[in-house]
């Protein structure tokens, strides 16, 4: 199956650092979303993350966590942000030059998403491999080896503890001062928020930098553009998208109007997530 990206992400994705002028107008981007609670505490984390491991440059994005009765929700900051002018436009048939200088500076760099319903223990994540998929599983169990060194975050003792989870090996460093079994991601289980998490390799690295009792509605979108398919394939698709951008774009074509047959160059893959 080939998901084609529609016209306006397309354009949007070419020119997000520039800025716009003239009369030209767009589609507004549909826009629809299931609230399931409101957040009553947040914690901000920075996150570095490699995502060409050949390269090993960092990127740096600031993501929430936000912490509901009922519900969680993890992401970056700008997908919020991004969301909330999105669905601002959406109401009006098009937008210009002035809708996309708003929207361009909110650009993401790390898209998964993560939904988590306390009481049932199922974990819900969206995220992007061209197009946006969803899927669904229980919170995996994660076994945490508990170590006697703490440290300082934020003014909280610190406690460490260390796990290898889905291909990385992992340092936590939690606080037993707020007793919330939560963290960055899909990362859960100590008795305590988790205030810092880094795998061995460096290549993804959460550390909180604030703490606010913001509400904050906790969503997903839930356009019919989102595939939901299981994790298993979604990890195949994923794998073959980088491998492989050519089938997700589609034929390129020559001059002449005959099919480019060069096959394009793989994506750098490094998913937090290696099985």
């Amino acid at each position: 199956m080939k998901y084609y990206i529609s016209a306006f992400a397309c354009i949007f994705s070419i020119l997000i650092k520039s800025q716009f002028s003239g009369n030209f107008t767009l589609p507004a981007e549909k826009y629809s979303a299931e609230n399931y609670d409101k957040s009553i505490q947040n914690v901000y984390y920075q996150l570095s993350f490699v995502s060409d491991p050949r390269t090993n440059n960092k990127k740096e994005v600031i993501c929430v966590l936000q912490l509901g009765e009922k519900f969680s929700k993890f992401g970056e900051l700008n997908a919020i942000k991004l969301d909330s002018l999105t669905e601002k436009f959406s109401h009006q048939q098009n937008i210009g030059a002035k809708e996309m200088n708003l929207m361009s500076p909110v650009n993401t760099r790390w898209k998964p998403i993560l939904l988590r319903d306390i009481s049932k223990n199922i974990v819900t994540i969206q995220d992007k491999a061209k197009e946006s998929f969803q899927y669904s599983e229980n919170q995996p169990t994660i076994n945490w080896k508990l170590e006697k060194e703490t440290k300082q975050i934020l003014g909280y003792t610190c406690n460490k503890a260390t796990t290898e989870f889905r291909g990385r090996k992992f340092t936590a460093w939690y606080t037993k001062d707020i007793p919330i079994n939560n963290g960055p991601y899909i990362y859960n289980g100590l008795p305590g928020l988790i205030m810092e998490l880094e795998d061995k390799k460096e290549h993804y690295h959460f550390t909180a930098i604030a703490l606010d009792k913001k509400p904050i509605n906790i969503y997903l979108r839930n356009e019919d553009k989102i595939f939901k398919i299981s994790r298993e394939k979604y990890r195949e698709v994923q794998k073959a998208y980088h491998d492989n951008p050519n089938f997700y774009l589609g034929d390129s074509y020559d001059s002449g109007g005959n099919v480019i047959k060069e096959k394009a160059k793989a994506k750098p893959y490094n998913p937090i997530e290696l099985e």
